[in-house]
């Protein structure tokens, strides 16, 4: 006989519902319009039938189990230990999340003009390479705005600011990283971030070519020698540290 079975014998009638949590603080704001949620948790409630529980044994462990469980998780461990044919029916039932519109968003400090920003830095990148820059002081509640120069970019979506190449270099992630990919002169200016309405970072990205380092990193050295004025050899060097040969 199942565990099911027994358990309606004595008297006892199982029923699953949702047990509704609090309702979240308003998030996802927009204009002073957000999303609050409701979780909807699995729950096994019980309820005893006094009449045949009454003609049954007083000390039934069924009866003495669910008298002291009258409300149990679907995924209790208890209740998979005691009845597991149960836990298992039970046990992977999913849980609800009930959203609905909310205006009470939280109060976001208003950006004083000429307020200076908290962290200032400087990146000088060589064409073609990769950084990734995550605004200070942020977390993922925060409400994170990054700018270049003074376009916004788009949470999620990647930009291109080249004439030619179309394809995006520049991307702000859904947890506001910042992303430069095979960085160009197109690619360098200033980036600004804010949190919650805080000047928190700027950042000055100076992209030097491929060209201009290999020109630094050479240096042509010509040696004159005495056998005759019109024979001169010309050699270049490179330099494994500067100044030092």
């Amino acid at each position: 006989m199942t565990d099911l079975a027994e358990i309606r014998e004595e008297g006892v009638i199982l029923q699953v519902i949702s047990e509704w949590g609090s309702w979240s603080p308003c998030e996802q704001c927009i204009n002073n319009r957000g999303i609050k949620t409701s979780r909807g948790y699995c729950r096994l409630k019980r309820n005893i039938n006094s009449a045949s529980a009454t003609m049954m044994k007083n000390d039934s462990i069924i009866i003495h189990f669910f008298r002291g469980s009258p409300m149990l998780p679907c995924k209790s461990a208890l209740l998979q230990s005691e009845f597991p044919s149960i836990s298992r029916i039970v046990r992977y039932l999913p849980e609800f999340i009930l959203t609905e519109l909310c205006k009470k968003c939280p109060r976001v400090k208003k950006r004083k003009k000429g307020e200076k920003f908290r962290y200032v830095k400087r990146y000088v990148l060589a064409e073609s390479a990769h950084l990734a820059v995550t605004c200070p002081e942020s977390t993922i509640e925060s409400q994170v705005i990054w700018k270049k120069d003074a376009l916004t970019l788009k949470k999620g979506t990647a930009q291109s600011f080249r004439q030619k190449d179309k394809e995006a270099r520049v991307m702000v992630d859904n947890f506001s990283t910042l992303y430069l990919s095979d960085v160009s002169e197109e690619e360098q200016g200033n980036y600004t971030c804010y949190v919650n309405n805080i000047n928190m970072m700027r950042m000055k990205i100076i992209v030097v070519s491929k060209t201009r380092l290999l020109t630094q990193d050479l240096v042509a050295i010509s040696f004159a020698f005495p056998r005759s004025d019109l024979l001169r050899y010309t050699v270049t060097l490179k330099l494994s540290e500067r100044g030092n040969w």
